[in-house]
């Protein structure tokens, strides 16, 4: 134990030190927030100028009342309207009023132009006609005006005044109220979700490939330099890969110590109210358990190379497999009981990001949740005795990477 703890500290004190590990403890948390919020900041954010917007109105009254809505309801921070609405004539065919207008939309007269139709009996379908069709915002500003001036139309045609159709078509708000295992009632939204498991996932994934990234590069360049040898000499390859995974683990802690004492500083005023500490411990447990589980992975996998290039593409290979789950997080968070999710969160390469993604969400069934715990640690000391199997073998091979064929023979050997 003395060798495997003064191994685990030389690796941890020699990569802690690196400027690389000093870079990562900013950029990543720098990296999370750009791609976690600063596309929905922006989405978000007020516009800044108007766009015109072209109307071919073939109902022939639609459009007097869709222009004055969406002046009142949508204004710039200046007080200016957000949408100017443009009539675009009706005296041609369709057909030649579309060529003209969109003539209008490629030289930049209009942002877009919507053709309301003549007549609608189920339903009103508008067509909004642009070089962007992606602003969902715009289109949905637009679906909605003209959703409550056909409501308030058709009511009207039934004999309800004017002040009971405005009371009728109000805008509908909603909070979210999550009910825990205990009956408990507490306000919930998709950000405290977000930061209570899409934000965990992420910086388990990073964690992960950073450290084992640097545990593999680290075999190589001893085994390069020789010098896995000399240190051969004084332990045997088992103390020797089990104090460069305890080494990796304090590494991985050490970031996501520093990482969750800046974000409960930075938003303490949010994230300490919406994060349950009782499930960031159930967390935790899958946090610890399948980041030893890809160390010994890694170190399986990796002990084999002989080179910086096939490092790389080892790295490569298995991040595929861990940064899979990042993927399905927001299909797992709107339905965190379907069947199959159920059934990968038992397969130990998933089961940490999974189980973490579905307990914020909708805490999952007691036996699921000690089975998936049951079955991650297990699997991850079977995986550290086969890692242990072919590190033995492999820290002291040279020339080809061995094919899985002669990985499993050295798993079986004596």
């Amino acid at each position: 134990m003395k060798k495997i703890l003064t191994i685990a500290w030389w690796e941890y004190i020699t990569k802690v030190r690196t400027k690389t590990f000093l870079i990562s403890l900013i950029l990543m948390p720098a990296l999370i927030i750009a791609f976690g919020f600063l596309p929905t900041f922006l989405m978000e954010k007020a516009d800044l100028k108007q766009k015109r917007i072209g109307v071919v109105d073939l109902s022939g009254w639609i459009f007097d009342k869709l222009e004055d809505k969406i002046k009142d309801e949508f204004k710039l921070p200046d007080g200016k309207p957000n949408y100017v609405l443009i009539r675009i004539q009706v005296g041609e065919s369709l057909a030649e009023i579309k060529s003209i207008a969109n003539k209008k939309v490629i030289a930049g007269e209009f942002e877009a132009y919507i053709i309301i139709p003549r007549e609608f009996e189920d339903s009103l379908n508008f067509q909004y006609v642009g070089q962007n069709v992606g602003n969902i915002r715009d289109i949905e500003r637009f679906k909605s005006a003209l959703q409550e001036i056909v409501i308030a139309s058709e009511l009207g045609k039934y004999g309800v005044d004017k002040e009971a159709i405005s009371k009728i078509i109000k805008p509908v708000k909603y909070n979210t109220i999550k009910i825990s295992k205990k009956g408990e009632e507490e306000k919930t939204d998709f950000l405290a979700l977000f930061f209570s498991s899409y934000i965990f996932i992420i910086a388990l994934m990073i964690l992960v490939l950073t450290g084992g990234q640097m545990l593999v590069r680290s075999v190589v360049e001893e085994k390069s330099n020789r010098v896995v040898e000399v240190l051969l000499s004084s332990c045997n390859a088992n103390e020797l890969m089990a104090g460069k995974i305890i080494g990796l683990g304090m590494l991985g802690l050490t970031q996501m110590f520093i990482w969750a004492i800046l974000g409960f500083y930075f938003f303490s005023g949010y994230a300490l109210i919406s994060i349950k500490f009782d499930l960031m411990l159930i967390s935790l447990i899958y946090f610890v358990l399948g980041y030893l589980f890809y160390s010994a992975l890694f170190v399986a996998i990796g002990a084999p190379v002989n080179s910086e290039y096939e490092a790389q593409q080892i790295a490569g290979y298995i991040a595929l497999g861990v940064t899979l789950p990042i993927a399905f997080s927001f299909l797992i968070m709107q339905n965190p009981d379907l069947f199959w999710i159920k059934v990968l969160s038992f397969f130990p390469l998933f089961t940490p990001a999974f189980m973490v993604a579905r307990i914020p969400v909708k805490m999952p069934a007691t036996w699921e949740i000690i089975g998936t715990i049951v079955i991650l640690a297990l699997s991850v000391i079977f995986m550290i005795w086969v890692a242990g199997r072919i590190f033995r073998i492999a820290i002291l091979s040279y020339g080809k990477f061995p094919n899985l064929k002669e990985l499993l023979s050295w798993v079986r050997a004596k």
